[in-house]
């Protein structure tokens, strides 16, 4: 379990703002995709807190894939980690200059038999407390297969799907982006692994991710869902009493470009170049 305790401060929101689209503009003046039309105001915008009360890493305990080691989500040797997706239920938003808890602890586990070898699905529950009361309930699931040989693909892939690189085109390095499209770069994902404190390498060591499989560095899933959560909110949908839900389908990898649309079912969903769907998100 753990556990971190502190007054949520205006200025601990400044660097995933500037992150995902500078300072809060004035009013009228519309934010790029993905991003809540206010970043201002007294609550915390939706899963903003993936990047709150984190625990600190130490790199003296972490193991060579960079992860921390005998943590609940690091794979046992021969296993490979996957994060298939999550929800947040929000009570009420959390509140700026509130005493505020997060609590973390493995809610579940279950191991079983697939076809390639064993599974095994853990879910990390997050339960963050202002006043007394729950504010967020924040689950993330992951399951753990066996490594698969390297004509099978790598690491951080979901089953049965396919997998691209996401390259840039031809043109000029910065041509002009057209609606709900995102440009990934590889800072870009270094610098969204020290917001959130994940040292995983699949995210920024290109050599690792080219042992792994992978053609560039791996788009992180709560990334996506953050993409997700601010349309959401961009588009005035309120969280309170719902439910984030989120999944993710397939690998991405940077350099590219990345869009954000609609999905079935009143679904957001955030796709590849090749139009490969790699995340979906509901709000009910």
């Amino acid at each position: 379990m753990s556990r971190r305790s502190a007054a949520l401060r205006t200025e601990d929101l400044e660097p995933l703002a500037t992150f995902l689209g500078g300072d809060p503009p004035a009013a009228g003046v519309t934010r790029p995709v993905g991003v809540p039309n206010s970043t201002s105001g007294s609550t915390v915008p939706p899963c903003w807190q993936w990047c709150l009360l984190l625990d600190p890493v130490d790199p003296a305990r972490l193991d060579d894939d960079g992860c921390p080691v005998g943590g609940p989500i690091t794979p046992n040797p021969g296993m490979t980690r996957m994060f298939a997706g999550g929800r947040v239920v929000t009570k009420a938003p959390l509140e700026l200059d509130v005493p505020t808890t997060r609590t973390t602890r493995t809610s579940s586990t279950a191991d079983k038999q697939g076809r390639r070898g064993p599974l095994r699905f853990v879910t990390l529950e997050s339960v963050w407390t202002q006043r007394g009361e729950t504010r967020l309930i924040d689950e993330q699931d992951y399951v753990f297969t066996r490594n698969a040989p390297s004509s099978e693909g790598g690491a951080d892939r979901h089953p049965g799907a396919s997998h691209v690189a996401l390259r840039e085109s031809q043109g000029p390095a910065r041509d002009p982006l057209a609606p709900g499209q995102i440009r990934v770069t590889e800072p870009m994902l270094v610098a969204f692994s020290g917001l959130t404190a994940n040292p995983y390498r699949i995210h920024w060591d290109k050599a690792f991710c080219a042992r792994a499989g992978h053609d560039g560095l791996v788009i992180h899933g709560p990334l996506q869902a953050l993409w997700l959560a601010g349309e959401f909110a961009r588009r005035g949908r309120s969280f309170t009493g719902r439910t984030f839900s989120y999944r993710f389908t397939a690998t991405a990898t940077a350099p590219g470009v990345m869009t954000l649309g609609e999905g079935d079912d009143g679904a957001l969903a955030v796709r590849r170049p090749d139009g490969i769907v790699t995340a979906t998100a509901t709000l009910d």
